[in-house]
């Protein structure tokens, strides 16, 4: 019994050194947060996980420690949690709002919930209109969603912002054929609204015929009518008379 209680001593020694192994790589004057970032830094990314989440209780207010952890689940393709951590940041978020609402879009974006995803860059863009990210994601969304107009804005925005982006001459070649499928709507809605009101006119013209020879055909019975009246009258006298 003691070489086996030994045994599992041993083994649970073992386990608190792997445990903790991360945390004699660094002084005890740094935070969780610093060997968090150290780590990431190092490419690191689930011992980078690990320290940021530890931060959570040591910091709750560093706006900073919920963006990282969220990077994280985001290349980890944890959407969701990525999603959870961000939403639980928000109340702190005071100096990176605008990262906030920027990265849950981006995290919504991916998981294809798109009308949600381009709400949360509108969010982004209300607190800082010049993110030309959001700009640029939000027309990706918007692409998707089928609101040509609102992507064909966007992307001009962007290149408005970025005037050297290296994705320049794609961005400019989708903007001009946003403007052909545009302007051939455009067409298109003239076309069928011209058509409309021809139709419209071809219909009141019909109408106008049909009540005028409904006038011609009431004419004429208001002549039977009169004439029927005057038979009565003559029928009463006679029977008076009887």
């Amino acid at each position: 019994m003691k070489r086996k209680n030994g045994k599992e001593n041993k083994s649970i020694i073992i386990a608190l050194i792997f445990l903790f192994f991360p945390l004699f790589l660094y002084p005890q004057s740094q935070t969780f947060f610093q060997r968090g970032e150290d780590l990431l830094l190092k490419n690191q990314i689930e011992d980078a996980r690990t320290m940021f989440e530890a931060s959570l209780n040591e910091e709750p207010g560093n706006e900073k420690t919920y963006l990282y952890l969220a990077y994280i689940y985001e290349q980890q393709k944890r959407y969701d949690r990525a999603v959870a951590i961000l939403q639980r940041g928000l109340s702190s978020a005071k100096v990176y709002a605008d990262s906030f609402y920027f990265n849950l879009g981006n995290n919504f974006f991916a998981q294809d919930r798109n009308t949600i995803a381009e709400e949360m860059y509108t969010k982004a863009l209300e607190k800082n209109s010049s993110l030309a990210a959001a700009y640029l994601n939000r027309a990706n969304a918007r692409m998707k969603l089928t609101d040509y107009n609102g992507a064909l804005e966007d992307y001009r925005i962007y290149l408005q912002l970025e005037p050297q982006n290296s994705q320049r001459e794609s961005i400019e070649r989708v903007t001009a054929i946003l403007a052909n499928i545009l302007q051939e709507q455009e067409q298109k809605k003239r076309e069928e609204e011209e058509k409309r009101l021809l139709e419209e006119q071809r219909q009141k013209a019909l109408l106008g015929e049909v009540l005028s020879s409904l006038q011609n055909a009431s004419e004429g019975t208001l002549g039977i009518s009169a004439q029927s009246e005057t038979i009565e009258s003559v029928e009463e006298e006679f029977d008076i008379m009887d």
